[in-house]
């Protein structure tokens, strides 16, 4: 009788994992970041097939993963190595190259919104403010771009777009504990909770019209001197 050998410690780390994933507007492909081949890639289904082929032979982790709604093309925000400086690239429903819309050596790249039409990115950037982070609006068409928000007193991430790009909604990151959320628009910022000592953070912020948004606020029992 074969004598098998007893499996490599090595052998149970190898296993596959699945980052994110994302639908086409249509439902008919879903794309997923996984380590099929070794590397962390993107692969995709032809729903409702379930056979994964590849998309991209990058061999890096995706960070960042959106469909445009238009259903032309997909963004996806790579890493090199794992050094988490994000670079955000565009990818076609069906592989190939990937093409490079907002990448830049040593700084990180956050995507934030994409307009319904699929020609005007919002993103956050450790870009000329490493500390505090900028918001942009890039358009894909033109290849203009326009500084929204200089990130000030805290870490900033925009975090919402008005349906119809009216206003948008950010974070400040004080803390872990401590996070607000601030609308603007018009011209003005207004916070979206009313002044407290008591610390407290704001999440998962989401519009449902023009004028109209929901988020979670997660309360802490302790309070904080500003």
């Amino acid at each position: 009788m074969i004598q098998f050998p007893k499996p490599d410690v090595e052998k149970f780390f190898r296993t596959l994992t699945v980052q994110n994933f994302i639908v086409s507007p249509d439902e008919k492909q879903l794309v997923i970041s996984t380590n099929l081949n070794g590397h962390f890639n993107l692969w995709a289904m032809d729903l409702p097939n379930q056979f994964p082929y590849p998309l991209t032979f990058k061999n890096q982790n995706v960070q960042d993963l959106h469909y445009a709604k238009t259903g032309e093309f997909i963004i996806a925000g790579f890493d090199n190595d794992g050094d988490e400086n994000t670079q955000l690239y565009a990818l076609a429903p069906n592989g190939g190259e990937l093409v490079p819309l907002r990448v830049s050596d040593g700084n990180r790249h956050f995507f934030s919104h994409l307009t319904k039409d699929g020609t005007r990115l919002y993103y956050v950037t450790t870009r000329n403010n490493a500390t505090y982070l900028n918001t942009y609006l890039y358009n894909i068409v033109t290849g203009e771009e326009e500084l929204l928000l200089e990130g000030k007193e805290a870490p900033t991430f925009l975090e919402a777009v008005s349906p119809e790009e009216k206003s948008y909604v950010y974070y400040r990151q004080y803390g872990n504990t401590y996070v607000l959320a601030f609308v603007h628009i018009d011209g003005m910022d207004f916070s979206l909770t009313p002044k407290t000592p008591d610390q407290h953070t704001v999440s998962d912020l989401v519009y449902t019209s023009e004028t109209e948004v929901y988020f979670f606020i997660l309360k802490l029992n302790r309070s904080y001197q500003h």
